[in-house]
Order: structure tokens, then C-alpha cells, then sequence
């Protein structure tokens, strides 16, 4: 089960916790009465381990499946620091390994959950998260799988946190990995500044499935823009980029986003938005066609970059 941690790098991963975890969901947002949900969230929900003090590895066991994570060296993926690497057993036998990404530090931050995901398979899945250091990135996300009659790794990808994603949304006993759209951070304001709507991922057959707009999950949606909401300053509700990006999104989850960009545009005050150069089709504008490159004022550049990220408006 969960094993404590050497006491410099729970120093550390508090800090990335309390930064990146809040930060990444809704970093401008957080206010003094959330802060009992977000120590809450830090608890794994799902059998997990970690790095003991002093130890080079942890494991944890449900029923015949064990995930043990140790440090190694492995000098194709980083010749001064240990990776901390996965390695899967059932029944004693081992049926799976795979390298997370280095921190860059004597300290490699990791660790892994035993978690039901797919229930087409005979065994739960191993969830291995490993963190790369850094202000505001990245978690690594893999995960192992039964896939007939062998373990495949399923690479689910890199998220700004501290990797708890593990979560149940709906209650039908199967986790999902729950996080954040990272596209919204930096991309209207600054970091600090900014709000992203939920996404939502699970694996099936050794593929990652992207959950984020099955309608079971409304419920989900609703209660976290019920957070933006309430946690936003209504001073700040109509000024603040950041805030509305990741506010209209959230709408457009549960079916509201028309009318939130009509609230938008409404309230927005657009005698004071000289607009900004932005490619219309889409991609860096530094890179993007001279014909393509466009002077947009935040409403706009808001609808053109949600319906090129697949938000229905």
C-alpha cells in the first residue's frame, strides 16, 4: 500500500502537489474554503506506492497483480539521474516492465495505483505516473493493460499536476484518469491566470479512450464549472481572459457553450481590445501563412481556438 516518503522529497512533491495540482485545475480559482476538497484530492483513491526513505523500490499487490516501481539508471533515457521504472508481476510472474521519464534529481518521483479501467480483461490495470520536475510540467501517464493473452503499455500522455488522476466519476466501479484540457494554460493568459475544463480518459483494449463528452459525465462537468464559478471574484468574471476560456469551455461540456459565448461577447469590453495576430487556420502564428494571419479580439480568438479544439458552441 501507499509507503511514506523520504522526507526531502515529500517537501518536494508537496510543493509540486499544492502548485501544480491546484494550479492546473483551476489556477487562478482556488480561494480558502476549497482548500479541505484540494488536501482531499492528494489522497490516492486507488492501492497505490511510492518511494519509502532510503529505498530504491515499492510495490503493491491486489489480489494476484503487483506493481513495483524501483530506480535504475538507464542511460538512453538519462545518464546522470535514475528513472524510476515499472515493472508488473501476476501471480509471481513477471509479465510487464516499462521506464518512466527522469527528474532530473536524486529524487526520481513516481509511483503506481492497481485500478479496475477495462473490464474486458481478467486483471485490473497498473496506473504508473511519473513526474519529470519543473514548474508546471510534466506528469507522465502510462498504462498497463491485459491485452489478451500479454501486458501492453499504454502511453496516455503528459499533464501538468502531480498525476493523482485516478477517480470515479460515475460510480460504476471503473476509474478513469480525470485531469485537465492543458491547451487552456498560457494560451489566453498567463498560467496563473488561467481556468481549463475537465478531460476525461480511460484505456480499453490497449488504447486510450477519451471520455471527456459521454454524456454520463455531464454531472462531472456541471460540478466543476459549479467551482469555477464560485470560486472565481465577480470583479474579475468579465475582464479576465484566462478565466473565460476555461469558463465557456466548461459550458459547452454541458450544453451551454452558445450561450455562454453570447454572455461573453456581451459583457466583454471591446473598445479596450486592440486584438491580437492569430493564424486562422489554426497552429503558431509565427509559423503560419501570411494570408492565414489575422488580427482577432479576444471573443473571437476564444471561438475560433475552441472549434479547432472540438468544443461544441
Amino acid at each position: 500500500m501507499s509507503a511514506k516518503l523520504p522526507a526531502s522529497r515529500a517537501v518536494l512533491l508537496l510543493a509540486s502537489a499544492v502548485l501544480l495540482s491546484l494550479a492546473a485545475a483551476m489556477p487562478a480559482l482556488a480561494q480558502a474554503d476549497d482548500q479541505q476538497d484540494d488536501q482531499d484530492q492528494d489522497v490516492p483513491k486507488y492501492p497505490t506506492t511510492e518511494f519509502a526513505e532510503g529505498a530504491k523500490s515499492a510495490s503493491v499487490t491486489v489480489g494476484d497483480v503487483t506493481a513495483g516501481v524501483t530506480e535504475e539508471r538507464r542511460k538512453e533515457i538519462d545518464p546522470s539521474f535514475d528513472v524510476p521504472v515499472l515493472e508488473v508481476s501476476v501471480g509471481g510472474k513477471r509479465v510487464f516492465e516499462v521506464a518512466g521519464i527522469s527528474s532530473g534529481s536524486d529524487m526520481p518521483a513516481a509511483g503506481a495505483s492497481i485500478a479496475e479501467m477495462d473490464p474486458g480483461n481478467q486483471h485490473a490495470e497498473v496506473y504508473f505516473a511519473s513526474y519529470s520536475g519543473g514548474a508546471h510540467c510534466c506528469t507522465k501517464v502510462i498504462v498497463a493493460e491485459e491485452v489478451g493473452s500479454k501486458w501492453v503499455s499504454v502511453d496516455v500522455g503528459d499533464f501538468d499536476g502531480d498525476g493523482n488522476y485516478l477517480d470515479d466519476l460515475d460510480g460504476d466501479g471503473l476509474a478513469e484518469i480525470v485531469t485537465v484540457d492543458n491547451r487552456f494554460l498560457y494560451q489566453f493568459d498567463c498560467y496563473a491566470c488561467s481556468a481549463a475544463p475537465l478531460v476525461i480518459y480511460t484505456v480499453r483494449g490497449g488504447k486510450v479512450v477519451d471520455e471527456t463528452a459521454d454524456p454520463k459525465f455531464i454531472p462531472a462537468h456541471r460540478d466543476w464549472l459549479k467551482r469555477m464559478e464560485a470560486d472565481t471574484d465577480p470583479e474579475d468574471r468579465w475582464t479576465s481572459p484566462g478565466f473565460l476560456a476555461g469558463w465557456v469551455a466548461a459550458k459547452a461540456r454541458v450544453g451551454e457553450g452558445a450561450d455562454a459565448m453570447k454572455q461573453l461577447r456581451d459583457h466583454w469590453d471591446s473598445t479596450s481590445d486592440v486584438g491580437e495576430e492569430v493564424c486562422s487556420t489554426g497552429g503558431d502564428v509565427q509559423s503560419c501563412a501570411k494570408k492565414n494571419r489575422v488580427i482577432m479580439k479576444f471573443p473571437d480568438r476564444l471561438q475560433l481556438f475552441l472549434q479547432q479544439a472540438g468544443y461544441p458552441l
